[in-house]
């Protein structure tokens, strides 16, 4: 599910990107760790979006998680949870955009390395992988290697 939220003015602490919140969906109240992105196309018609790391108030942001279905014209309020007792704090408020799970999440992973040797499309880079958290995170992808 995407939903569409804007930052309210009242709330000044940093929300990452994956934290804990509850979101008020009509009846219901769902808790769940939001991705947070931004739209590339502004009429909203593009199936990619770019992945933020903290909810900025001064855009509108898409929060995508795994939930259960929620269908159009319902408003939405979203809420973090507080280490103390029951304080919560209202975080944003939206809409809820339509099911898309083709909805595609880019993240730009620089990575480093010295090449050893180019030829028309092709090049060899010598410790692209040398850090054991860029082969983690690399593993399920495909490369051509030789």
């Amino acid at each position: 599910m995407h939903f569409k939220i804007k930052r309210t003015i009242d709330n000044k602490e940093s929300v990452p990107s994956k934290s804990t919140m509850e979101f008020g969906c009509g009846f219901r109240r769902l808790v769940i760790k939001p991705t947070f992105s931004m739209e590339l196309n502004s009429s909203g018609k593009n199936d990619k979006a770019k992945y933020m790391r903290f909810l900025r108030k001064d855009i509108t942001i898409i929060a995508t998680a795994y939930c259960p279905i929620i269908y159009q014209p319902c408003k939405i309020i979203t809420f973090t949870k507080e280490s103390g007792p029951v304080k919560m704090d209202v975080v944003a408020t939206g809409v809820v955009l339509p099911p898309d799970p083709l909805k595609v999440i880019l993240k730009r992973i620089i990575l480093t390395g010295y090449p050893l040797r180019c030829h028309k499309k092709k090049a060899t880079i010598r410790y692209m992988f040398f850090d054991p958290k860029d082969i983690k995170y690399f593993k399920p992808v495909e490369l051509y290697t030789t």
